[in-house]
């Protein structure tokens, strides 16, 4: 089982740790969390941050050295305050001898690549599907109230709903949606069930997304069921990804393989699914749980 790095606290102390006098990008702080993609969640944490002395995300500038924004009342003009009051120059919107002002020396363990390094362990077991030989779908979903994830899990045969709620633990970053959201999914996951993800099996850059890696430590059969494909081209309504055939589109879905059986099994399947399961997307019931249960549950909990 891997643990779950909290990718927020690994931001904030990768910001604190810029000096006064410094400042430094969105991209060297992705960089230091492990990958350049995770750049725009690197802005969407700082825009979230509500410890300005502790993370001083003041200090954190574009590439290019423009100041960029800065979510106060004030707005930048407060960010370029803060930044001259601790000797930073700025002329035009811009840092002044910028190269020699970036702070880019953090002390990392690099999480995403370490989650990366853990995911090339990951093969497929093709045949697990023969060995559990599960019957009828457990379809799963997660919508978001903040940085609460509500998880919910529909039977289709059993017409029965589960609810996992938890707090994320890192923001949306491409090609990482599990360590967002793999806590909740595996708390839902059925092991005598077609476990029906709403997120990628194998259309992924490294052909390991949520639905994979979930079955994979779940040791259950599951299968991606995207809403937008993000990689992979497409033949035909088959998606290869490196030129192996792991998705179908099926309707307004994108399915793949995720865990425990093979493209040929991936065929069949989304023709049992297509005879059984009549709404589109795939994961339209467990998502309006999801919703209903943020909208009018969690709402009136806050309320109190």
């Amino acid at each position: 089982m891997i643990e779950i790095p909290d990718i927020y606290d690994r931001f904030e102390k990768l910001v604190a740790q810029i000096p006064e006098g410094f400042v430094t990008t969105y991209g060297d702080i992705a960089v230091a969390l492990g990958d350049i993609i995770a750049s725009r969640a690197v802005g969407e944490m700082l825009s979230e941050n509500n410890d300005p002395i502790k993370v001083p995300c003041h200090r954190v500038v574009r590439n290019d050295g423009s100041v960029g924004g800065f979510t106060h009342p004030l707005g930048v003009s407060e960010k370029i305050r803060r930044l001259r009051s601790e000797g930073i120059k700025i002329n035009n919107g811009k840092v002044q001898d910028f190269q020699n002002v970036r702070f880019r020396d953090f002390r990392t363990d690099y999480p995403l690549i370490k989650f990366r390094n853990f995911l090339k362990g990951i093969e497929n077991d093709e045949n697990l599907i023969n060995e559990i030989e599960p019957r009828g779908f457990n379809i799963i979903d997660v919508s978001y109230e903040g940085r609460t994830g509500i998880g919910a899990a529909f039977d289709l045969e059993e017409r029965t709903v589960e609810f996992s709620i938890k707090r994320a633990k890192s923001p949306y970053i491409p090609n990482y949606l599990f360590l967002r959201e793999g806590e909740i999914i595996m708390d839902l996951i059925r092991h005598d069930k077609f476990n029906i993800i709403d997120g990628n099996g194998m259309i992924h850059r490294d052909k390991r997304g949520l639905a994979t890696v979930s079955g994979f430590l779940k040791n259950s059969v599951t299968i991606g069921s995207a809403k937008k494909l993000l990689t992979g081209t497409v033949f035909k309504n088959t998606i290869l990804v490196d030129g192996e055939p792991v998705g179908m589109i099926s309707g307004r879905s994108y399915l793949s393989i995720g865990y425990g059986f093979n493209f040929e099994g991936l065929q069949l399947l989304e023709r049992v699914i297509r005879d059984n399961i009549k709404y589109d997307p795939i994961t339209k019931i467990p998502d309006r749980f999801s919703r209903r249960y943020r909208d009018e549950v969690l709402f009136n909990q806050n309320r109190l």
